[in-house]
């Protein structure tokens, strides 16, 4: 059977890949807001957990372009190559992109691996002294960060400047409205839930361990959210009723 790629790919395709790279690129920013507020308001250790988020979202956006195993000779990684050629060709990436490099987010995935790296290569020096010797190899340690200084996000021993991520993702952004704008039609809804606060974890750190006491005794909870999943979504609603009803009142407007 002849591949009709050509015809699917103009029939909505495109649509679906498309919204996934906007709602991948609109998570990756909002995660970053996120990772660098924590980063200059509080301990900079509560910040990866956001900062994680957008590696992985701006991976996903990666592979959307760059798709993974697409040199095999069967019809899936056909396939992928081909549509991530689409992508690439439509929205106008340019070879320049930093987007492909994904190293930061694997040493974060695969930081075990890094680990293994340190603790099974290591000399291990028979005295202190030893360990002093010019000759002895100390072998760097693998760690993360988010180094506002330098605007960088480290893992492993990898480092990537995130603001040309940042500037290249709303680029993109801006290119898929523009190739299809259909596919934008949630990405407001989708934004606004990345950007909201959950409801409060308790901290991992410093936890009740009383079966007396509930779990989140003693741990500081951010209160400026909403407390409860129905808290969130009924300010998601208000947001939009507002919204709405600020674009049915533009058109009264433009025409006084």
């Amino acid at each position: 059977m002849a591949e009709d790629w050509d015809q699917r790919w103009d029939a909505g395709a495109r649509t679906f890949y498309i919204a996934e790279v906007v709602r991948q690129s609109a998570y990756a920013l909002a995660a970053l807001d996120q990772a660098l507020e924590a980063a200059e308001v509080r301990d900079r250790s509560e910040a990866w957990p956001a900062v994680q988020a957008f590696l992985t979202a701006t991976a996903n956006v990666s592979k959307l372009l760059w798709p993974v195993r697409s040199d095999r000779d069967n019809r899936e990684s056909r396939w992928r190559k081909f549509r991530g050629e689409r992508l690439r060709v439509e929205l106008g990436i340019a070879d320049s992109s930093v987007l492909p490099d994904r190293d930061v987010r694997n040493s974060a995935e695969h930081f075990d691996e890094r680990i293994d790296d340190l603790v099974r290569d290591q000399e291990i020096s028979e005295s202190w002294t030893a360990a002093q010797a010019e000759d002895f190899t100390r072998l760097p340690a693998p760690f993360r960060a988010v180094d506002l200084e330098t605007g960088e996000i480290i893992a492993g021993h990898d480092r990537m400047a995130f603001a040309p991520v940042v500037a290249e993702l709303k680029a993109l952004l801006e290119r898929c409205a523009a190739v299809e704008p259909q596919a934008i039609g949630q990405h407001d809804v989708v934004a606004m839930m990345a950007t909201l606060r959950w409801p409060p974890l308790p901290s991992i750190f410093v936890p009740s361990e009383r079966p007396d006491e509930p779990v989140t005794a003693g741990a500081e909870l951010d209160r400026s959210g909403p407390r409860t999943l129905e808290d969130l979504v009924a300010k998601v609603a208000e947001r939009l009723q507002v919204e709405q009803s600020g674009r049915e009142e533009t058109p009264d407007k433009a025409q006084n």
